[in-house]
């Protein structure tokens, strides 16, 4: 699990305050080598090897590197909303290392041209963009960004953000000790020309270190960018499990994804369940919902945090529109007025917290199989289901489709081996709900007939 610093930045300059930032259209975690996209639930292209990486937060396989030749991961630009571009933004962080040069984005024009794109040349950050002859022909070209911009804080992990508009190109850099800074080009592309874009290897230049890439349809402005940049270096986009400090168990034992939608009193952020990519919703009232989209600011919610340990922060979590914090009553998940108790408490990690903490944990790491596997066997057309439980009674099996509509239920008692397979639908995202009374699953699976 991630080290994480999850100290709110009260002190952020003034002009930050009350900045809304909208979710991207295309979001790839980069966690190792999963290249899914988050938002659409389909997985991106890979060419070549990737391999997995430590992030920014020393994780190990959370973020992805790549081979130096011909291994890159591609995005279509249908992927962010099926219509040509006007204006967008890319934002990601990149491991700046000692090579002389690496790539980090880029696309390609029909004839092999490239158009778009950033790389670290020695110190520098230098754009691909690129200028028309008489004939209109795109060409190729490069632009340096000020000396200012650049790597002179040595390897590390970078935030870059580049937004694309008729107004013209803004590049952002943020460094490893949390200075940001901005240059700008007069250049805009032309989106006609560019069916997809790819994050790794091109032309015989080798791909930084990547992590957290995304898309917005927008061209977001220097104070939503520098909001983005302060969170992702305290919080990243996850995936990672919220472990309630009270009764030592996971939020619907599922992990999360964290995205940071603004910054009012404190940074706002939507949580989006890793299971069926939904999110994380409250009502009028004290109960929790799930909704596949964020419609309002009962699915945003501010981290407040309680106490750090060596091995992890403590935080309360408190729904943006109700004003109450997410409890764990150990009955069930829901949100009440605010009480300092430990059931309103969470961590992203086994912490030290206390001794009442670490002994729920040990005592809840009672119920995890000994053995788990749950995928789509393609030979016999079905989707397989192998568990070792220590311990199981009343074993429920639920397959959804990614919407949540029931297709196949079954249940099961007295279980110690699960072995059972069903049979797969039709090619598209499914999910597996396995549920007993210690022991919760949610696992989605790819059926590519």
């Amino acid at each position: 699990m991630k080290e994480y610093i999850l100290i709110m930045t009260l002190f952020l300059a003034g002009h930050l305050y009350g900045q809304e930032i909208p979710l991207p259209k295309c979001c790839l975690p980069l966690n190792g080598t999963n290249s899914e996209d988050i938002v659409s639930g389909q997985m991106t292209d890979i060419y070549g090897k990737v391999y997995s990486l430590s992030d920014r937060f020393g994780a190990k396989g959370k973020a992805i590197a790549f081979e130096n030749t011909d291994s890159y991961i591609t995005i279509p630009t249908t992927s962010v909303g099926g219509q040509v571009l006007r204006e967008a933004t890319l934002t990601y962080w990149m491991y700046a290392a000692k090579d002389s040069i690496t790539q980090t984005f880029w696309a390609k024009g029909s004839d092999g041209e490239l158009l778009l794109g950033m790389k670290k040349k020695g110190m520098r950050a230098v754009l691909d963009i690129y200028h028309k002859d008489v004939r209109q022909i795109p060409l190729p070209d490069q632009q340096w960004m000020w000396s200012d911009s650049n790597f002179a804080e040595g390897e590390g992990w970078y935030f870059v953000a580049v937004t694309y508009s008729d107004d013209g190109t803004h590049f952002y850099l943020g460094t490893p000790k949390g200075k940001m800074t901005e240059c700008y080009s007069a250049f805009i592309p032309d989106w006609n020309l560019i069916t997809e874009i790819c994050i790794g290897t091109v032309d015989g230049i080798p791909a930084a270190g990547m992590d957290d890439f995304k898309v917005y349809d927008a061209a977001l402005s220097k104070e939503q960018v520098s909001a983005l940049y302060h969170s992702e270096s305290q919080l990243s986009m996850g995936s990672e499990s919220l472990f309630n400090v009270g009764t030592a168990t996971p939020l619907y034992s599922s992990t999360w994804y964290f995205h940071c939608v603004g910054l009012k009193d404190t940074f706002r952020y939507v949580m989006q369940n890793r299971a069926d990519l939904s999110f994380l919703s409250a009502d009028v009232g004290y109960a929790l919902t799930t909704m596949p989209q964020v419609e309002s600011d009962y699915q945003q919610w501010a981290f407040y945090p309680v106490s750090d340990t060596a091995k992890g922060s403590i935080f309360t979590i408190s729904n943006c529109a109700t004003g109450m914090n997410l409890t764990d009553t150990r009955e069930s998940v829901l949100q009440q007025v605010s009480d300092n108790t430990d059931s309103q408490k969470w961590c992203m990690r086994q912490v030290d917290a206390s001794n009442q903490t670490r002994s729920h944990i040990e005592e809840s790491n009672k119920i995890i199989p000994l053995y788990e596997e749950i995928y789509f066997d393609k030979s016999v057309q079905a989707i397989r289901i192998h568990i070792n439980f220590p311990e199981a009674e009343n074993v429920k099996i639920r397959l959804t489709d990614i919407q949540g509509a029931l297709l196949t239920e079954l249940s099961l008692s007295n279980v110690t081996l699960l072995d059972e397979n069903i049979k797969a639908p039709t090619k598209g995202v499914y999910i597996v709900a396995i549920e007993s009374e210690n022991y919760r699953l949610n696992r989605k699976i790819f059926v590519n007939n």
